[in-house]
């Protein structure tokens, strides 16, 4: 489930903070602190999980057979953002 940022509307507060929901749902969001309606942010820090994140320091080829076969694979995998 996604997570969105929300911003207080209030001068006074403007809190800061990440709420979870579905994509097709929009729902009133109230501030936490003040119970003030709120405004969807766009976020400044974006990351998406993949089902394998690689960083080598090393050549690749250097891995054993089966994780090196597990990285080609990873490699081509298309995904959807």
């Amino acid at each position: 489930m996604p997570r969105y940022e929300h911003k207080c509307i209030k001068d006074i507060c403007e809190f800061l903070f990440e709420v979870s929901y579905k994509i097709t749902e929009e729902p009133a969001i109230n501030c936490p602190k003040c119970a003030s309606p709120t405004n969807r942010q766009i976020s400044r820090n974006v990351t998406f999980e993949t089902p394998m994140d690689v960083d080598f320091t090393e050549d690749p080829s250097e891995l054993s057979k089966k994780g090196f076969a597990k990285v080609q694979r990873a490699r081509k995998t298309k995904f959807r953002w």
